[in-house]
């Protein structure tokens, strides 16, 4: 994404910063493949956080190996995406620019890709790269995330009667809970970023920016705008500061998300479907 937002007052980088040298810890988590995509990939001087995609096994943990990885590199600007969680455009996007930093087993990363292929074939999303319209907005790649974004919080939908101490003492149900809501909120300011960058040439700097533009813009309602606020800020509560999280706030979230995350679908898609007809 465009937005800067944690790191923003950070210095970029070291180039140097050892990821070449990471096989054994990779080795030693229940991971099987490990990319490493966005700016640290495309333009390592100017990186300000390294974006890892993970393909894992079916007993890796999150918060160990966040913790050895983070104390490895000399740095917690780390953020990590499950292969299997992420939308198929983002896994297009890992798999045409990002770089193959560790695979556990030969061909496992042919694998992985041919079968990535095989899905983009099956759902004609290999024009998500193509520019569609006059106005830069690259219509597919819109509609795949609003898609994605309904499946969210149809699934978040199950967990709405979730109590504290379930969350509390299940790992794998507040695992579930929290990548659902992350992957809520990802897939929003993603298309945020994208509207805003696209059809208005701007960069907002902050999540919190991007949402109040979109309110500014009429693609989002006023309602819609103030029931988001703080969004920003929970996801990179999710991402950073994952050990601290307070479950209250989680569960409050996802009492709340299924509902804000469809509405937010439905507004822009009426808005992009009124910019067709514009």
């Amino acid at each position: 994404m465009g937005v800067r937002e944690k790191y923003a007052h950070l210095p970029s980088l070291r180039r140097d910063f050892r990821l070449s040298e990471l096989d054994a810890l990779f080795a030693r988590h229940p991971v099987r493949l490990v990319y490493l995509f966005g700016s640290a990939a495309r333009m390592p001087e100017e990186a300000e956080d390294v974006d890892l995609a993970l393909l894992p096994a079916p007993d890796f943990r999150f918060q160990p190996f966040y913790a050895e990885l983070s104390e490895a590199l000399g740095t917690d600007r780390l953020d990590l995406v499950e292969l299997p969680q992420a939308p198929l455009w983002l896994r297009e996007e890992i798999m045409r620019t990002g770089i193959c930093l560790y695979e556990r087993e030969s061909g496992e990363r042919m694998r992985w890709e041919a079968a990535t292929r095989a899905l983009l074939r099956e759902e004609g999303l290999r024009t998500l790269r193509k520019k569609e319209d006059a106005i830069g907005l690259n219509r597919t790649f819109i509609a795949a995330a609003l898609e994605e974004l309904q499946k969210v919080s149809a699934e978040l939908a199950k967990y709405r009667t979730v109590t504290l101490l379930e969350l509390e003492t299940n790992w794998s149900l507040r695992w579930t809970v929290e990548r659902g809501l992350l992957a809520g909120l990802t897939l929003m300011f993603q298309v945020a970023d994208h509207i805003l960058a696209e059809h208005f040439g701007r960069k907002p700097e902050t999540y919190e920016a991007l949402l109040r533009e979109l309110c500014a813009a009429g693609i989002i309602s006023q309602s819609l705008y103030v029931s988001l606020r703080g969004a920003g800020g929970f996801r990179n509560v999710l991402v950073h500061e994952y050990v601290r999280i307070d479950l209250r706030h989680v569960l409050e979230a996802l009492q709340q998300a299924p509902e804000r995350y469809s509405l937010f679908a439905r507004e822009v898609a009426v808005w992009l479907e009124k910019q067709r007809e514009g």
